[in-house]
């Protein structure tokens, strides 16, 4: 095997090359480990919290009609022995069905039209004056118990509610996706 000119010329000249080392520290420098950067995930971190007030809310109505005294009035309970009927009972498993719902629609809501307070502002008035309106449903209530079509009523003024809001959700989701969809567009035409 035949060695060219520079190969013969590095090794009888290695101990030249070889006379410097690098600085200890270098490795020292080498070995140090990163800082670790957590990313946080705010879309997470905005469902978590949504969860915690849809809880916070339930248990807090919850709470509200369970802790509330008893009165011993028959027209308030629905039966002479101070236990409540079954149409009360009913009346406030669907009242605490739809307020966890209307809140987690209003959670979204909130989210989607974060950026829009003309349509937040319009859509918060119709939900206070539907508010209204149940309360002076719930003082119907108090005066006659047994009434279903008072009960039949509260329970409307809840689907009412739903349906706003599940309305402008299906109209702000679909602006959304429309907007999504053009601003691909533009990306793919660019």
């Amino acid at each position: 095997m035949k060695q060219d000119r520079l190969e013969k010329f590095i090794l009888s000249h290695r101990d030249e090359f070889d006379d410097l080392a690098p600085d200890p520290a270098l490795f020292d420098r080498i070995r140090k480990p990163k800082p670790v950067v957590r990313m946080i995930n705010w879309n997470s971190v905005m469902w978590r919290a949504a969860a915690v007030l849809v809880i916070f809310v339930a248990s807090y109505y919850f709470h509200d009609f369970m802790g509330s005294p008893q009165p011993q009035q028959t027209a308030e309970t629905g039966n002479e022995n101070g236990r409540p009927s079954e149409i009360i009972k009913m009346m406030i498993e669907a009242e605490a069905f739809y307020t966890a719902q209307i809140d987690n629609r209003r959670i979204e809501f909130n989210t989607l039209a974060q950026d829009q307070p003309e349509i937040r502002q319009e859509v918060n008035y119709e939900l206070v004056e539907l508010d209204s309106v149940y309360a002076d449903l719930k003082s119907d209530l108090k005066d006659n118990a047994a009434n279903e079509e008072v009960i039949e009523a509260m329970i409307q003024n809840y689907r009412v509610k739903l349906d706003i809001l599940e309305d402008v959700l299906r109209q702000l989701r679909a602006a959304k996706n429309e907007q999504t969809k053009n601003s691909e567009n533009n990306d793919v035409s660019l």
